[in-house]
C-alpha cells in the first residue's frame, strides 16, 4: 500500500458549490458536492439542490429546499413552505408547508452550515442523516415575560424516523419506521433567552412530541459569549428521551424501546478566519443493548472570506471497530447562501 493510497483514505472531501441569482426579494441558489471519507474511500455525492428564498411582502417569506439524487431516486422536496410574520403583540408568526419542526436545535439546520461537518449520531439515529421534516403548520406565540421568550406549537402529518412520501429519499437511518400509524404528531418548544452579561446569552429549550404513537422530551442548552460578529465561544447540547415506535401493526410498546440521544460542542470562533472545537457524541438503544460514545475534534478554516470553508474533524469511538477517522472538506459558495455561519 503507497502512502498516497493511505492518504487517500484517511481523508473525506467535500466540496459545495453554490449560484445565487436575484430577483427582486427572491434569490435562487444552486448547490452540489463530493466527498470520500476513510471508512468508505468511493466518492459520494448528494446531488444538487436548489434553494429558493425570499420575502414576497415586508411579512411573508417563502423558502424551498429541493434536491435531485444522483443516487438515481429523483427529486425530493427537503423543504418548502411560507412563513407568516404578525404584528400582534401574542402570535408572532405562524408557518404552513413542508418544514422541519422546530424542536430542538440541530434538526432544523442543514448540514452543509455545520461547522463539525456532519450530524453526531446521535442526532442521526433520531431524526435521520438529512433531518426529519412533514407537511404541517406551526404557530409562534410571545409570553410577557421580562427576558426573550417563545412558544412553538407545530401539527404535523409525520413523526421523527418514518420513511413515507416526501419525507423518504431512504437517507433516514432512523432506528425505526412505523409509516401504517394514522393521525397527526403535535410537537411543543419553549425557548427562553437569556443574556447574563452584555455579551454573554444563554438559552434553554423545552421539547415535547406525542402523536401517531411516538413520543419525545428533550431538553438543550447554548450559551455563547461575544466578543463581536466574527468572535466567539460556544457551549451548546441537546439531550432527547423517546419511544421510538408504541404501535406498530398493532403491536404496542416494548417496555425497553427507548432511545436516549445526547450530544455536547465546545468551540471557539477566534475570528473571521478560525474556528476550533470539541465534540462527544452518545445514544443508547435499550431494546437492542445498543450503546455508543465518540469523542472528537473538529475546525472550520475560511482562507478567504466567508464563501470558501475548510473543514475537518475526527472521531474516536472506542466501541467500534475502525471507530477512529479523520475528515477533511472544503466547502465552496458564491452568493447569499453562505456555507459559513457566525
Amino acid at each position: 500500500m503507497t502512502r498516497k493510497h493511505i492518504t487517500l483514505t484517511l481523508l473525506s472531501y467535500s466540496f459545495v458549490f453554490s449560484q445565487t441569482y436575484d430577483g427582486g426579494n427572491i434569490s435562487i441558489s444552486a448547490l452540489g458536492n463530493l466527498s470520500i471519507s476513510s471508512q468508505d474511500t468511493a466518492f459520494r455525492s448528494h446531488g444538487l439542490e436548489i434553494v429558493i428564498m425570499g420575502k414576497i411582502n415586508p411579512n411573508t417569506m417563502v423558502m424551498a429546499y429541493v434536491t435531485n439524487h444522483l443516487s438515481g431516486e429523483g427529486s425530493t422536496a427537503e423543504e418548502f413552505y411560507a412563513n407568516f410574520e404578525d404584528s400582534s403583540d401574542f402570535i408572532s408568526s405562524y408557518k404552513i408547508g413542508y418544514f422541519r419542526p422546530n424542536f430542538g436545535i440541530m434538526n432544523r439546520q442543514h448540514e452543509h452550515t455545520y461547522n463539525f461537518m456532519n450530524s453526531p449520531k446521535s442526532i442521526s439515529r433520531l431524526f435521520g442523516n438529512h433531518g426529519w421534516a412533514s407537511l404541517g403548520v406551526s404557530s409562534q406565540i410571545t409570553l410577557p415575560l421580562k427576558w426573550d421568550n417563545y412558544i412553538n406549537i407545530s401539527i404535523l402529518q409525520d413523526s421523527f424516523g418514518e420513511d413515507i412520501n416526501l419525507n423518504s429519499h431512504n437517507h433516514s437511518q432512523a432506528i425505526s419506521s412505523s409509516d401504517t400509524v394514522g393521525g397527526f404528531s403535535y410537537a411543543a418548544r419553549f425557548d427562553q433567552s437569556y443574556f447574563i452579561r452584555k455579551s454573554t446569552n444563554i438559552a434553554l429549550g423545552l421539547n415535547y412530541l406525542t402523536g401517531r404513537d411516538k413520543e419525545s422530551m428533550s431538553v438543550d442548552f447554548v450559551l455563547k459569549s461575544r466578543a463581536n460578529k466574527y468572535q466567539y465561544f460556544l457551549i451548546q447540547s441537546e439531550y432527547y428521551s423517546s419511544k421510538i415506535s408504541s404501535k406498530n401493526h398493532g403491536i404496542a410498546f416494548h417496555p425497553d424501546e427507548d432511545l436516549a440521544s445526547w450530544y455536547a460542542i465546545v468551540g471557539k470562533q477566534f475570528d473571521k478566519k478560525y474556528h476550533f472545537g470539541f465534540l462527544a457524541d452518545y445514544f443508547s438503544y435499550r431494546l437492542k443493548g445498543e450503546k455508543s460514545i465518540a469523542l472528537g475534534f473538529y475546525g472550520a478554516i475560511t482562507p478567504f472570506d466567508d464563501s470558501t470553508v475548510l473543514r475537518i474533524k475526527f472521531m474516536n469511538e472506542p466501541n467500534v471497530i475502525d471507530g477512529n477517522y479523520l475528515a477533511l472538506s472544503v466547502v465552496w459558495s458564491v452568493g447569499s447562501h453562505k456555507p459559513q455561519r457566525y
